[in-house]
């Protein structure tokens, strides 16, 4: 009969212990881990940037089911009707015209929103004069992003560039608004004016950064992100790991033109009463 091991109650004592003390070290780690992934999801919902999804189509009601009133606007927005001679961009402006709240708004980017990929219903001339009548910075850059999705980024370009003086403030307000934009167009130019400011010491602009860096850009941004793998900040250098995961496996031409997916990402929403 084999002979079992014995062991002395003090030497039991400390095994014990230990044991207690690695459990310790791994629920404390793991706790940090979670702490700094909390830490990072609240700072993308400030920055009002989350990671891109496949975004459902609205539903439209089929028959015998009561459409809400949003889905008449938007049907009856996207319609051109005989003895109206107005084009569709024209309804849109007379619609926010009428109605300037941010119901309506959201409304009307759904409708250029769906037009997307339909021309013949709302052609690039029309986009181009809306977005040089609209005022609203939600319908600006969805009108650019539709316009960029048929292969012109001008506006979008356009659009990005009046952010660039912001990036630079002394204000960090300012600076805020400025990323948070940006980063809603999910573009490439976006990612470039965004780029540079990984430079900076402040960690908490730097994480700002990186969220909105994660969105717009693509792998020719992973260098300047490399160098903040190491940085003394842990929720910096763990966010610089998370963000440059995301952009390695993105190629130079990701996020040159926008998708569909991109456009839907960050509609502005719209809430049935």
């Amino acid at each position: 009969m084999r002979a079992q091991k014995k062991y002395s109650s003090p030497v039991i004592v400390i095994l014990s212990l230990l044991a207690l003390g690695l459990t310790g070290l791994l629920v404390t780690s793991h706790r940090h881990a979670n702490e700094l992934e909390s830490k990072v999801r609240e700072l993308e919902s400030k920055l009002n940037v989350q990671a891109q999804v496949p975004t459902e189509p609205q539903q439209v009601a089929g028959p015998g089911v009561a459409s809400s009133p949003s889905d008449r606007m938007i049907k009856d927005l996207s319609t051109r009707f005989i003895g109206d001679p107005r084009s569709i961009s024209e309804k849109l402006r007379d619609f926010l015209k009428e109605n300037p709240d941010f119901q309506h708004l959201a409304i009307a980017c759904k409708v250029v929103a769906d037009l997307a990929d339909n021309k013949e219903a709302l052609s690039d001339q029309e986009l181009n004069w809306l977005y040089q009548q609209e005022v609203k910075p939600d319908l600006k850059r969805v009108v650019a992003q539709v316009l960029s999705r048929r292969g012109d980024n001008a506006q979008l370009d356009s659009y990005t560039a009046q952010y660039k003086p912001a990036l630079n403030s002394s204000n960090p307000d300012e600076r805020q608004t400025a990323l948070t934009e940006l980063a809603k167009t999910r573009y490439l130019g976006a990612a470039n004016l965004i780029a540079p400011l990984l430079s900076e010491k402040d960690p908490v602009l730097l994480q700002n950064v990186m969220l909105a860096l994660k969105v717009t850009g693509n792998e020719s941004h992973t260098s300047k992100l490399k160098a903040l793998l190491n940085h003394p900040d842990e929720s910096v250098s763990w966010l610089a790991k998370d963000t440059l995961d995301t952009l390695d496996v993105l190629s130079k031409k990701a996020h040159v033109h926008i998708s569909n997916a991109d456009i839907a990402a960050d509609l502005p929403p719209i809430m049935e009463q």
